[in-house]
């Protein structure tokens, strides 16, 4: 199994920002020179194409990865098993989850008899993804738990706060409110030690999920320290205030109802305004917002 990698160009990523990180991508192919260095020009290559695949540029990301198929070399093994991961990234992104399935499961096969695990755990992981059926979904992540689990690469196994989340939105979408939050809970629990920076989406998560459990003064509690949490950092915070203003208007029909009112407006005058671009594909979800911090009523 792969311990450490000499790639860098993950560090280059920040999948909120993929036209910067394609900025950032194409600055350092002007650095590579074709020959010499062949093998990590496709590597790169395939990153940008899925900076343009985010940005929704699918016909140019596509454009990409065939010339990509075209120049890669039969050594060039990396820079294939990343090839076939993005060409199903952009796939599923544009439409098409089944047609992007055997461009995952061949990385899959390619990363683990190549001993890539971190890329084996990723297509794994979007083998699982493109699964309709969600218990299917669940028992295939548990086995890529396992396998990260067991993988000597420190990156492999830090997946498993991904998974984790996964599982919890699987069980969500079943139904199953318990078992999600034991999932976002276990996953929140693995990305403090691994991925400090996705801990406050963990425990969103958490708190989101207490709320449709209509434990509404615990996810009250929780989200607030997360606002104040963002508040230190200084980010926006758009989906926290969203959550708050869906509980205080959960609490509006109960003491201080009034008050709740009043607070449930002003979150989500906060979350129109901070989640106007990004939320710009769900114009209803935008316009109910408005219609609240305006003082409609909630229909």
């Amino acid at each position: 199994m792969t311990t450490a990698s000499d790639t860098t160009f993950d560090a280059l990523w920040d999948y909120n920002d993929p036209a910067a990180s394609e900025a950032r991508f194409l600055t350092v192919r002007q650095t590579l020179g074709a020959a010499e260095d062949h093998a990590r020009l496709m590597e790169l290559d395939t990153q940008i194409a899925r900076a343009q695949g985010l940005q929704g540029r699918f016909a140019d990301a596509l454009a990409m990865l065939e010339m990509i198929e075209g120049a890669l070399r039969p050594d060039e093994t990396r820079a294939a098993v990343r090839h076939q991961l993005e060409f199903g990234r952009v796939l599923r992104s544009s439409g098409s989850p089944e047609a992007a399935r055997p461009f995952f499961e061949r990385a899959q096969a390619l990363a683990e008899a190549s001993a890539e695990d971190r890329f084996a755990v990723d297509a794994r992981h979007m083998v699982a993804l493109v699964e309709p059926d969600p218990g299917r979904r669940i028992s295939l992540m548990l086995d890529d738990l396992e396998f990260a689990a067991a993988s000597s690469d420190p990156v492999a196994r830090e997946w498993r706060g991904t998974l984790w989340n996964n599982i919890g939105m699987a069980f969500h979408e079943m139904g199953d409110l318990d078992d999600a939050l034991d999932a976002f809970e276990t996953a929140a629990g693995l990305w403090e030690e691994d991925d400090p920076k996705r801990v406050l989406v963990a425990h969103w998560m958490v708190a989101w999920t207490l709320r449709l459990q209509g434990r509404h003064a615990e996810a009250l509690a929780a989200q607030e320290v997360l606002e104040r949490a963002h508040q230190t950092a200084g980010t926006p915070g758009g989906y926290v205030q969203e959550e708050l203003g869906e509980l205080h208007l959960a609490l509006a029909s109960g003491p201080g109802a009034e008050d709740h009112r009043r607070l449930a407006r002003g979150h989500f005058a906060r979350a129109h305004e901070l989640l106007l671009k990004e939320l710009a594909g769900d114009p209803d979800r935008l316009a109910r917002m408005k219609r609240i911090a305006d003082g409609e009523e909630d229909d």
